[in-house]
């Protein structure tokens, strides 16, 4: 496991509730390192999955995961989708009696 992906588990989790029921590619998600078309005729393209990680999707061409506001090409939506995964992993935190997310190696988490 790569200090990314252990740094998205300790700090946003494991997502436990299954995968939401629309794919990310219908819902305006895009992969933010291919370019390819969102849509090819009337079919979505459905290189995204949701991710282990909450707040997360995963690319099958790129095999790699990138937070969801990463994949938003509208700028206004990527900044909710941004406010609202920080919010959510701030809850999480909270409800586990943490008051701020840890790495679990005793740093604060950062930019590596």
């Amino acid at each position: 496991m790569t200090v990314e992906h252990k740094l998205a588990a300790q700090i946003v989790g494991i997502r436990e509730d299954g995968q939401p029921f629309d794919p990310p590619g219908e819902l305006g998600f895009h992969c933010p390192v291919c370019q390819y078309l969102l849509f090819d005729g009337e079919e979505y393209d459905d290189r995204l999955s949701w991710s282990e990680y909450n707040g997360f999707l995963r690319c099958s061409i790129c095999d790699s995961d990138y937070p969801t506001a990463l994949c938003m090409p509208t700028l206004d939506r990527a900044i909710k989708i941004y406010l609202l995964c920080v919010k959510a992993a701030i809850e999480r935190s909270k409800q586990m009696g943490r008051e701020e997310p840890q790495t679990g190696d005793g740093q604060e988490p950062g930019f590596y």
